[in-house]
């Protein structure tokens, strides 16, 4: 077998792998806008393997070898190769960014498009009429050929792992980092592959190993993040709160909050599930506000029903009490629509001592308060 023959293979093979892949991702029970980015991520790397394998059958000359066909592969990977970083740039970013609208998406996919067609159609006009500035006298690309093949790809690349770095830095977006430092790690690997590619072994297909590595690894994140995220607020649920509780960490004093959205019960009969299931949502919204306001250390979860539980390092729980309910507030006066009833919560906190074996009687403690502060309302 050639040389390219086993880059071929190889290929063939890393597709059958992502579309095995894109098939499950398919079939994932969650109506977050991130998994049909992750589904034209892996699309997107699917075409761009089966158009590498094109380029491998001519090199290998199982394609006839001839300036129309050259240049219909190289002209492909260099259309292709970009839309997979711009599907890598959009994943990351809704990745990092799980508060973007789909309008947003929307308005960003457009912009990203740009520069991507705008390069596309120059080379198809260029390549039709001046073949002969791309290709030399072995019909193989010029040099330059490379350098415009992965300059708008790694700028994509960049801007997404800078950007990922960024949140990963910022202290509200502690409990998502393992998310950030992913999104921040693609970028080194696929310059790193695709770099040792290109120098050493053109026939080795380094770079197909690794994006299909990463893609593996990055469902396996996302499916992680399903079993320990609540379906309905997208908040952290009892599964991440018992390994929460697990983690190693110093034995510093933080409080248990506990908050129960008030008169809950009464909305479901009056208004419909439905109409309560909106309450809970907007009550998660001012939840997350409050924790990207405050300047410490918490961790947030649905505990089941119309219960929260927050857990925050400081010695001012007054403060995040406060923060919470003002949030409330604003969600509920951003709401462009009049409800026939309010939205209030009550709440209680209790000291902990950052011990897995006292966080129950910390919980019950706060519990306790939360219903004190329910029957004083």
């Amino acid at each position: 077998m050639s040389v390219f023959g086993f880059y071929t293979e190889v290929n063939l093979g890393c597709v059958c792998i992502l579309m095995l892949l894109l098939y499950s991702i398919k079939k994932l029970p969650t109506p977050l806008l991130k998994y049909p980015l992750f589904q034209k991520l892996v699309l997107w790397h699917i075409l761009y393997f089966v158009s590498d394998s094109l380029w491998s059958l001519v090199n290998d000359s199982v394609i006839p070898k001839n300036t129309f066909s050259v240049l219909t592969v190289n002209f492909l990977n260099a259309a292709i190769l970009p839309m997979v970083m711009y599907s890598c740039f959009a994943f990351a970013e809704m990745s990092t960014r799980p508060d973007m609208t789909r309008k947003q998406i929307e308005h960003l996919q457009m912009i990203l498009r740009i520069p991507i067609f705008i390069q596309t159609f120059t080379l198809l006009v260029s390549f039709v009429v001046a073949p002969s500035f791309w290709l030399d006298e072995n019909l193989e690309p010029r040099d330059f050929y490379y350098y415009i093949l992965a300059s708008l790809p790694l700028l994509y690349l960049i801007i997404a792992t800078i950007r990922g770095l960024i949140r990963a830095g910022q202290l509200q977006n502690r409990p998502n980092l393992r998310t950030y430092l992913i999104v921040a790690s693609y970028t080194p690997g696929v310059v790193i592959a695709g770099g040792a590619q290109v120098l050493f072994s053109l026939t080795t297909p380094i770079f197909c190993f690794w994006c299909t590595f990463i893609i593996l690894f990055v469902y396996l994140h996302l499916q992680n993040q399903l079993i320990s995220t609540d379906s309905l607020t997208m908040l952290n649920n009892r599964n991440r709160l018992h390994n929460y509780l697990l983690q190693q960490r110093e034995e510093k004093d933080s409080f248990v909050i506990m908050i129960d959205v008030d008169h809950f019960k009464q909305i479901n009969d009056t208004y419909g599930h439905a109409e309560g299931d909106r309450a809970l949502v907007l009550v998660s919204q001012a939840l997350k506000k409050a924790c990207e306001r405050l300047s410490f250390s918490m961790f947030l979860c649905r505990y089941g029903g119309d219960e929260f539980l927050l857990i925050a390092q400081t010695d001012v729980p007054d403060e995040v009490v406060k923060q919470i309910k003002d949030c409330l507030q604003e969600e509920i006066s951003r709401q462009d629509d009049s409800r026939s009833y309010t939205i209030e919560a009550s709440m209680g906190f209790a000291r902990w001592d950052g011990r897995a074996e006292s966080f129950k009687e910390s919980m019950v403690n706060a519990d306790k308060k939360m219903y004190e502060d329910k029957r004083l309302a």
